[in-house]
């Protein structure tokens, strides 16, 4: 007798099995149909976690570069002599999701004396990555110049890469 189970006789003699009585018994039927399901399930499970943290990341982007934008609308930047980094530091405090932020965070700040006179900025190079630093301008403008604030941040998820990208036109007050 192993583990408990008894060998199948006939008149006391131990036999075989039959193949076809392999296809009637249905043990572990449960766990097949599971291991069926179970890829796809958490496939989908983790692309819900994903896009939620995606759209998270961005609504948080959004939100930091807008208060960012607001300080250099008001001249809270130019008052202070703000560089870059500076602008830069103040929009990763209003986040919490976007990790590593002083360091990944591109800020690029162009000022124009209209809306129509800005020129698109492609953040990524010929490999598809965020290009450094250096590659961005930090124009604040004066007084009632037209100000546009565009931030871009780099971000790996479970299912993929993305660049995050925010932006946020405004007219600097009288300051």
């Amino acid at each position: 007798m192993l583990g408990g189970l008894k060998p199948l006789t006939v008149d006391g003699a131990a036999t075989m099995r039959s193949p076809l009585s392999f296809r009637r018994n249905e043990d572990g039927a449960s766990l097949i149909e599971f291991s069926l399901v179970a890829l796809p399930l958490l496939l989908l499970l983790m692309g819900t976690i994903e896009a939620g943290f995606v759209y998270w990341g961005r609504k948080e982007l959004e939100s930091a570069t807008s208060a960012g934008a607001r300080l250099v609308r008001t001249g809270q930047a130019q008052a202070s002599g703000w560089t870059s980094s500076d602008l830069r530091t103040e929009i990763c405090k209003r986040t919490a999701l976007l990790y590593d932020c002083a360091s990944k965070l591109r800020v690029d700040v162009a000022s124009a004396a209209s809306f129509t006179a800005f020129a698109a900025v492609d953040p990524v190079d010929g490999n598809g990555t965020l290009k450094d630093d250096g590659s961005f301008a930090y124009a604040p403008g004066g007084r009632n110049d037209v100000v546009l604030v565009r931030t871009f941040y780099p971000w790996t998820g479970l299912l993929g890469s993305y660049v995050f990208r925010a932006a946020a036109p405004g007219r600097n007050e009288p300051f």
